[in-house]
């Protein structure tokens, strides 16, 4: 066999070699070779593969390889030689994934080459709370279709929450009696809990299914009338919807149950005792126990729990616990879509740690506030485009992480930019395999912005223009989880930044701006109502060529803290909105943002999505504004 060469070695020579340059997620090792195929699954060949010797087994027990896969593409027909691995087929799944993909990207012609993969974590995933708004498992498994073309593995089922108790239980009805759900009635039977499990398994994507306790418990608590989940028949009660729900399973097929455990108040603390017994049991039916990190511990454990972490890197990891990493850039409920680029480029999955016990990484949609219908989750999250950015993240992992680029890019004169680019391109390559889908991204990285830090309103020219190019459409000059991302340190409480806008001809043109990037979830009680005629309370303007633009007519402005939760988005989020119309003159547009400083989240989403004719250029620095290093 030729030897192959690591891919980035190959990336000045392949730049135009097609859909090799497009996969997503990148193949470890690819050798391109010369010719092409027309994609005829009569000329595609399975390769048989020699089972390990009973030595090699034994030793996989503890530490198993990863399923690779080599495929041969050849003018007369490919080979897939898959590596043999204990859960069975997933070596040749991710095979066929790679094929699926290229035919795809190169319209049916496939370039030849061999290409040898393998994936950098075992687990790769996405989360989805039903407990807080159902969705109908054919939603589920159009995700779970998507999810396997990009090789994430895992589904992370959060199913009971305090909004319902989602699952079936035949033991205990009154947990599904609509008097004791909110926000809908709707829950899963066993036997649809059982079909999406059996679906999932013909994808090789393992089902993890999350019976919250004893956390997150309102109706728990209200479908057995206790104010306490230490009250003495809880214990017994959890126990027996545990027993329950292993009852459904196989652990070869589900090796994974979470316990939730997390954000546990005062009124829903058991005795560690209570954790450790339902630890214990399930272990005994052959399950892998997962929990959140922080979260109330189980103590006097045999063997370390499998810890998820959720809030980011200031939480201190155990070394002797494996772990699934889900930091605070993986919640997508709190990210709009354009921010999602620099955490997958430059973000490490498992930061830290012995590798036994980098288990991998899963992405959360928490839409925890009310929706008016399911839809509105995969609408007004950026669910598919975080599906296809963060399955390169997850299965190449990162060899660096760089906390500068939390959510803002590298100034594009910064050699790291140049991966944000090429991921981003490979992405816009995907994007017409999701026209029947919402997929909220467009081109950002050809942006020039820059930023002036004042409060005073001065002409375009005349701004204090930092040295710091914006090669973005989402910008936060302060990010709302981690400071070190910032661009300012906010001692102005405002910043304008203008970019010029040269068209080759006059046009009236699409334009998407929003200045208050609503998270999905807990409601708008962390950031200040929206109020008609304003882009947002704090005095945002957006003005073309000395121009305000004005802002959408708001369908329901004005929305009080304390109901917010349960008052659902309608046209807040830019992405389900439509967008601006504005007229550009032919020759240099100057387009300009003020944005104060109030609130929690401090942002401007600013973009045109088709850009044809268009071209971006920073203004030019003033005598008096500060050289910024870069």
């Amino acid at each position: 066999m030729k030897r192959l060469l690591p891919l980035v070695a190959l990336l000045p020579t392949m730049l135009f070699a097609g859909p090799f340059e497009e996969l997503l997620p990148r193949p470890k090792e690819i050798v391109p070779a010369e010719g092409t195929w027309r994609y005829d699954e009569k000329q595609i060949t399975i390769a048989a593969v020699e089972p390990p010797t009973a030595g090699e087994l034994k030793a996989w027990e503890a530490n198993p390889p990863p399923p690779s896969y080599v495929l041969d593409i050849t003018p007369t027909g490919v080979t897939i030689t898959p590596s043999y691995t204990l859960s069975g087929h997933a070596s040749t799944s991710y095979a066929w994934a790679t094929l699926r993909q290229l035919k795809k990207l190169g319209n049916g012609v496939i370039p030849c080459g061999t290409i040898k993969d393998w994936p950098t974590f075992p687990i790769r995933g996405i989360l989805h709370d039903t407990g807080r708004n159902w969705q109908p498992v054919g939603q589920l498994k159009e995700q779970l279709r998507v999810m396997a073309d990009y090789k994430l593995n895992a589904f992370q089922w959060h199913i009971t929450d305090n909004h319902g108790w989602r699952l079936q239980s035949k033991k205990y009805p009154e947990l599904s009696r609509p008097e004791n759900l909110d926000r809908t009635d709707n829950f899963y039977t066993q036997e649809e809990f059982k079909e999406l499990i059996a679906y999932a398994q013909t994808l090789d994507i393992i089902v993890i299914p999350e019976l919250d306790v004893p956390g997150h418990t309102e109706t728990f608590r209200r479908a057995f009338g206790v104010k306490r989940m230490d009250e003495p028949k809880v214990r017994q009660i959890v126990s027996d919807l545990f027993d329950e729900l292993t009852s459904m399973l196989d652990p070869k097929v589900t090796p994974y149950i979470h316990i939730g455990s997390d954000e546990v108040k005062a009124h829903e603390r058991v005795p560690g005792e209570w954790l450790t017994g339902w630890v214990n049991q399930l272990e005994s039916k052959g399950f892998k126990v997962i929990a959140w990190g922080p979260g109330q511990n189980p103590p006097n454990l045999s063997k370390p729990l499998i810890r998820q972490y959720w809030i980011g890197r200031q939480v201190r990891r155990s070394e002797k616990e494996p772990y699934i990493d889900s930091q605070s850039s993986y919640y997508i409920n709190h990210v709009d879509p354009l921010e999602l680029l620099a955490p997958a480029a430059y973000q490490k999955p498992c930061l830290t740690g012995k590798p036994e016990n980098r288990l991998g990484a899963i992405f959360a949609v928490w839409h925890d506030d009310a929706v008016a219908k399911p839809e509105d989750i995969l609408t007004m999250n950026p669910v598919y485009p975080a599906m296809v950015l963060y399955s390169d993240a997850f299965w190449n992992g990162r060899e660096k992480e760089d906390l500068r680029y939390y959510a803002n890019l590298p100034d594009p004169r910064d050699p790291d930019f140049s991966f944000a680019a090429d991921l981003e391109r490979r992405l816009l390559a995907h994007k017409p395999f999701f026209k029947d889908k919402p997929f909220a991204y467009w081109r950002q990285t050809q942006m020039r912005w820059r930023m002036a830090e004042t409060a005073e309103e001065l002409p375009f020219a005349e701004l204090p223009w930092g040295e710091r190019m914006i090669a973005q459409g989402t910008i936060y000059p302060q990010h709302f989880f981690f400071p070190k991302s910032n661009l300012t340190d906010g001692k102005s409480g405002c910043v304008w930044l203008g970019t010029i806008v040269w068209s080759d001809r006059e046009r009236t043109v699409d334009l998407i701006a929003d200045f208050m990037a609503y998270s999905r979830s807990e409601g708008r009680r962390r950031d200040m109502a929206l109020v008609q005629g304003q882009w947002n309370a704090k005095g945002a303007k957006l003005l073309l060529n000395g121009t305000p633009v004005p802002p959408p007519v708001w369908r329901q402005p004005g929305i009080p803290a304390a109901q917010s939760r349960e008052i659902p988005l309608v046209d807040e989020p830019w992405m389900v909105r439509p967008p601006l119309r504005v007229t550009l003159r032919k020759g240099r547009n100057e387009l300009l943002i003020k944005l104060p400083r109030k609130g929690w989240k401090w942002s401007a989403t600013c973009f045109f999505p088709d850009d044809t004719g268009l071209t971006f250029e920073p203004p030019s620095m003033t005598a008096e504004a500060p050289a910024k290093a870069l």
